[in-house]
């Protein structure tokens, strides 16, 4: 009589197990018996369970162990060893996709290729003040918001669309609207905010554009009083340039002396100040160009490399252009 044999399902019924974890277990070769026939593998019916070695070796961190990292490695050794379609595996386990997203590090919505959002992780939620998701689950389209182009966004949404792999940097978010939009409930947005976002197509076998995922992270934000904010605003927009109190105070609409007044009592520091921080801030990014000379770094700030900065450099870290660089680039 020929042997009998069992699915991987139904081994892992037998044993308590996880499909991926039995898989893993037969792919290591854990399992007597176990052979492979085209993509399924079939365990002999009399097979013994494995021994979880982990258990074994740290039986006081089981608890600890989420059964989550078990079978995300799993799902990780079975692609490795298979070729698997990232996402293919991964999405027939709903629950733990979906906790993948829900648990996002930055905000992430995903949509469908018509433009209708599906899916929002928790960061989004509440970087948006929505507190019932499910009201817009297949009834906001990203494609259809006319304030696309005027928040300076349409070309890179059409181009995600599209099947695109595509990233914008430090696009002023248009804070307010947006909760006014999604929310639900029209707060006063209590900051400005600056956004890298990026947007990644998902694609099936076959190569089908499946979902459109965008993940915002933040470049920059400001929490204070309007004009402050419109001020740092603008010194970091402009922060090559030459510092010009006038023109900045006539963005608020305030003479010079009362704005330079208002800065310093909510910052600690003038708006020239300011702008000096910003640009030294700068020049040490440009100094770890190992490309660029201490010259070039210098232009690259839109300053002379003999003037006033390279001063202001050396008092506020303690060693000269030259030095920093040293410091940074070394090995």
């Amino acid at each position: 009589m020929g042997m009998e044999y069992m699915t991987v399902k139904e081994a892992g019924e037998k044993w308590g197990l996880g499909i991926r974890i039995v898989t893993l277990y037969c792919t290591e070769g854990r399992i007597d018996g176990a052979v492979k026939k085209g993509n399924l593998w079939l365990i002999p019916e009399d097979a013994v369970k494995p021994e979880d070695r982990r258990r074994k070796k740290a039986p006081i961190q089981e608890e600890k162990v989420p059964v989550v990292s078990e079978d995300i490695y799993g799902l990780y050794e079975q692609r490795k060893r298979e070729d698997l379609w990232p996402f293919e595996s991964l999405y027939e386990n709903k629950e733990l996709f979906a906790q993948i997203v829900k648990e996002f590090p930055y905000p992430m919505h995903i949509c469908a290729p018509d433009g209708t959002m599906l899916l929002a992780n928790e960061e989004y939620l509440k970087f948006a003040k929505i507190s019932n998701p499910e009201r817009l689950y297949k009834k906001h389209n990203i494609l259809m918001n006319p304030a696309l182009e005027r928040w300076g966004v349409k070309d890179f949404v059409v181009r995600a669309f599209q099947g695109e792999a595509v990233h914008v940097y430090d696009i002023k978010v248009p804070y307010q609207e947006i909760i006014e939009r999604l929310g639900d409930h029209n707060e006063l947005a209590s900051e400005s905010l600056f956004h890298n976002i990026t947007a990644l197509p998902i694609r099936d076998s076959n190569k089908q554009l499946m979902f459109i995922v965008f993940i915002f992270i933040t470049s920059r934000s400001y929490q204070d009083r309007e004009e402050i904010i419109k001020g740092k605003e603008y010194i970091d927009d402009h922060w090559k340039e030459e510092f010009n109190i006038d023109k900045l105070a006539g963005i608020v609409n305030m003479s010079r002396y009362h704005y330079t007044r208002l800065f310093k009592q909510h910052t600690g520091m003038t708006p020239y100040n300011y702008y000096q921080e910003v640009k030294i801030g700068k020049l040490k990014e440009k100094l770890c160009d190992i490309n660029l000379s201490i010259t070039q770094a210098f232009e690259e700030c839109g300053v002379d490399y003999n003037g006033k900065l390279a001063k202001k450099f050396k008092d506020k870290l303690g060693m000269a252009p030259s030095q920093y660089r040293a410091t940074m680039t070394q090995k």
